[in-house]
């Protein structure tokens, strides 16, 4: 383990820790404030280490997972408005249009992971090791986010197949795609100017929307059946 990798390995353990004990133990300040409040500061914490550590590839990860965090408000919505599969319960937070606003800031942690363990495996076992990585990487991260977020009560399923009442089976395959379409977004990034990180984050978004439209319909209307 590199000295990038085990930076990104501590922040994210102590992030976790720290997000365990804001979220749960009770307090007066509303559950939506409380993950703006963590949210913010996993983006100043991780700015603070790559920039002081001198980790040009994470910061250049981050770059792509915060710009397409804030396209991924988009699926969101679609989700909510357009097939009506899921829901942002009231959290004491400002929404942006249907969708919780500190959504625009959250996709950002498990893209930065994925990302994060291809170029790992990338770097030691060759390019097809690390889209393998990305996409099985993007599986423990989702269906980890799938499981904790909602009964925190940051989001619910609507009225499609669940399993244990938190995991809809339709998100999975989208989910997949969007690590694959995450890790190569970086890759075609990361030699280029940042700007370009906006229309790539933009496709990476669209593409996960149309991805979870055909889920849907494949999965939860039996379009081929």
């Amino acid at each position: 383990m590199d000295g990038q990798e085990r930076d990104l390995v501590v922040l994210h353990v102590a992030f976790a820790v720290v997000a365990a004990l804001v979220l749960l133990v009770p307090g007066q300040l509303a559950q939506g404030w409380r993950i703006w409040i963590l949210l913010i500061g996993y983006n100043v914490a991780t700015l603070g280490v790559v920039l002081i550590r001198g980790h040009d590839a994470w910061l250049r990860a981050w770059w792509f997972a915060a710009v397409t965090s804030v396209f991924q408000v988009v699926p969101d919505a679609f989700l909510v408005a357009g097939l009506g599969t899921l829901t942002f319960p009231a959290d004491g937070a400002p929404n942006l249009g249907p969708v919780t606003a500190s959504m625009a800031l959250m996709w950002t942690i498990p893209l930065v992971l994925i990302v994060s363990a291809a170029d790992s495996a990338t770097r030691r076992r060759g390019a097809v090791v690390g889209w393998v990585t990305a996409v099985l990487t993007a599986g423990v991260v989702f269906v980890g986010a799938e499981a904790l977020l909602p009964p925190l009560g940051i989001w619910e399923p609507v009225g499609v197949t669940t399993i244990g009442g938190w995991l809809a089976p339709y998100v999975l395959p989208p989910e997949l795609l969007l690590g694959a379409a995450a890790w190569w977004g970086v890759q075609v990034t990361r030699e280029r100017h940042p700007l370009l990180v906006v229309p790539v984050g933009a496709l990476v978004s669209l593409l996960y929307t149309g991805a979870l439209a055909a889920s849907w319909l494949l999965l939860e209307r039996g379009l081929l059946a």
